[in-house]
């Protein structure tokens, strides 16, 4: 289980990271619920989040608890490509799920869209 202590490395280790895509991109989220890796529109396009290779200039994005006093796991929902990272508090449980939708219509303009649901479990 990753916790907040895990905020003070300046690089998360690759294990401590889920993959979410849409056949056409990937985004690499963090146990600690950062985004650090994402290329859109495709996988050898430009960088919108890249703090997995520099911490400083990178970039990222964060959706995790407030305070220092969490712990959290990743999982994916059964037979699905839907990451979910769960945060345990002392007030109660929340979790993030990340995914990236499949379009089912062939077409050459194909939507990147990179969804986050955030989700009060307990408290």
């Amino acid at each position: 289980m990753a916790d907040a202590g895990d905020l003070r490395q300046d690089y998360l280790p690759i294990a401590e990271h889920g993959l979410v895509g849409d056949l056409h991109t990937v985004a690499l989220v963090g146990t600690t619920g950062t985004i650090d890796w994402y290329c859109c529109p495709a996988f050898d396009s430009p960088s919108v989040f890249g703090r997995i290779l520099d911490v400083e200039k990178g970039g990222y994005y964060a959706l995790r608890p407030e305070g220092e006093d969490w712990q959290s796991k990743q999982l994916y929902f059964p037979d699905t490509n839907i990451l979910i990272t769960r945060f345990f508090t002392s007030d109660g449980v929340g979790e993030v799920q990340d995914f990236m939708p499949i379009e089912a219509v062939a077409t050459s303009m194909h939507r990147h869209r990179l969804i986050r649901r955030v989700v009060v479990v307990r408290g």
